[in-house]
C-alpha cells in the first residue's frame, strides 16, 4: 500500500508540473558495463555509466507570452551497479538549472555543464575516451560548475555562442581562497552540412582552494569533425596549464558505419607535459576501439577497448595506473533510454 501511495503521488506531482506548464518531460538513462581493467593491478568488476552516465531527470518550458519561454532542468545521477546517488551523493549533481529565452537567446541560472564540455562532447567524454583519460579541465573537474550564470546565443551564420560564468564556492571574501572555482568561459559552435567546427576558452580564477592567493589556469580547446557519410573523422587539440610546462593534448579519431545500426570508431592521441614537468618522459599516449550496436531507439549494446602507454612520469589510464607503465580497460555494456 505504501508502495502505491508513492508511485500516486509521484503521478500527482508530475501531473501538476504538467498542468503548469507547456510541457515537462521525465528521461533518464541506466548504462551498466562488464569490464576487466589494468593499472596497478588487473580487476574485473560492474559499474555503472560507461557509455552514458546513469541518470533520471525532469525537464520542462513554458510559453510566458511575448515571445518568450520559461524553461527548467532536474537531472540526478546515479549509479546503477549498486543503487547509490553519483556526483557525491548530490540529489541533482548532474544538472539543476532555470532559464528564461526569446528571439534574444537563453540566460540558465544554477548548476550547469560547462561550455568548454560541450565542445569536447564531439570528441566523447565517456569513461573510455581520450579527454576522459587524460583528462582535460574541461571535461574533469570543470565539465560541470555550481552557482553559473549562462547566455546561449540564437544561432547566427550556422554558429550558436556561449558565455558562462560560475561564482564557485560563493566563500567569504576574507578566505585566503575567495576565488576557488570562480571561472568565466565560452564556446562558438559552428554547425553546417558535414562540418562541425568548435572553439572554446576557459579562465579559471583559482583551482587550488588551499594555497592563499589566485592559482589560475587557462585552457584553449579546439575541435573539427567532417562527416563524409559512411566515415566521419574527428581531429582536436587541447592546451592548458598545469604546472610548468603546459599540458598539451592533440588527437584524431574515424568513426564508422556499419549498416544502419552499428558504428565502429578508432583513435589515437598524443598527450604531453602530463603533470606539467620540464622533465623527460612526462608524455602518453592514448588508443580507443569502440563499437555500439543499437538494437532499437532506446536500447544499445556497446564494447570499448582504451590503451595507454605511458613514459617514466606519466600515470595515465585505470585502477590506480602507476607511472611508467602501461594501461588499459576493456567493457562490454549494455545502455537503455526512457
Amino acid at each position: 500500500m505504501k508502495k502505491q501511495a508513492a508511485a500516486l503521488a509521484a503521478l500527482g506531482l508530475v501531473s501538476g508540473l504538467a498542468s503548469a506548464q507547456s510541457s515537462v518531460t521525465l528521461y533518464g538513462v541506466v548504462d551498466v558495463a562488464l569490464e576487466r581493467v589494468k593499472g596497478a593491478t588487473s580487476l574485473t568488476r560492474v559499474t555503472s555509466g560507461q557509455m552514458f552516465g546513469s541518470r533520471w531527470g525532469v525537464r520542462g518550458v513554458e510559453d510566458v507570452g511575448g515571445g518568450m519561454k520559461a524553461t527548467f532542468l532536474l537531472e540526478s545521477g546515479f549509479n546503477a551497479d549498486t543503487g547509490t546517488l553519483g556526483q557525491g551523493g548530490r540529489l541533482f549533481g548532474r544538472q539543476g538549472y532555470v532559464g528564461l529565452g526569446g528571439h534574444w537567446g537563453t540566460v540558465r541560472l544554477g548548476r550547469q555543464y560547462t561550455p568548454m564540455d560541450d565542445i569536447a562532447s564531439i570528441i566523447g567524454t565517456k569513461v573510455y575516451d581520450v579527454v576522459s583519460v587524460v583528462p582535460i579541465i574541461g571535461n574533469g573537474d570543470y565539465n560541470r560548475v555550481d552557482n553559473a550564470i549562462t547566455y546561449v546565443s540564437p544561432t547566427v551564420a550556422n554558429t550558436v555562442f556561449q558565455l558562462q560564468y560560475s561564482l564557485g564556492e560563493e566563500r567569504a571574501s576574507t578566505n585566503t581562497s575567495a576565488d576557488f572555482g570562480k571561472q568565466v568561459s565560452a564556446h562558438a559552435l559552428y554547425a553546417q552540412g558535414p562540418w562541425t567546427l568548435g572553439l572554446s576558452l576557459m579562465q579559471v580564477a583559482d583551482a587550488d582552494g588551499v594555497l592563499a592567493g589566485k592559482q589560475g589556469k587557462d585552457a584553449l580547446l579546439f575541435v573539427g569533425a567532417y562527416d563524409f557519410g559512411p566515415v566521419k573523422l574527428t581531429g582536436y587539440y587541447d592546451i592548458e596549464d598545469k604546472a610548468v610546462e603546459k599540458l598539451k593534448l592533440f588527437g584524431l579519431a574515424a568513426a564508422f558505419k556499419v549498416g544502419e545500426n552499428t558504428v565502429l570508431a578508432v583513435g589515437a592521441a598524443q598527450a604531453k607535459n602530463v603533470n606539467g614537468s620540464a622533465a623527460a618522459g612526462d608524455d602518453a599516449r592514448i588508443y580507443t576501439l569502440q563499437a555500439t550496436h543499437n538494437l532499437s531507439k532506446r536500447t544499445a549494446l556497446y564494447g570499448h577497448i582504451t590503451a595507454v602507454s605511458n613514459d617514466t612520469a606519466s600515470a595515465l589510464g585505470f585502477n590506480n595506473p602507476v607511472a611508467g607503465q602501461s594501461s588499459s580497460g576493456i567493457q562490454v555494456g549494455i545502455r537503455h533510454r526512457f
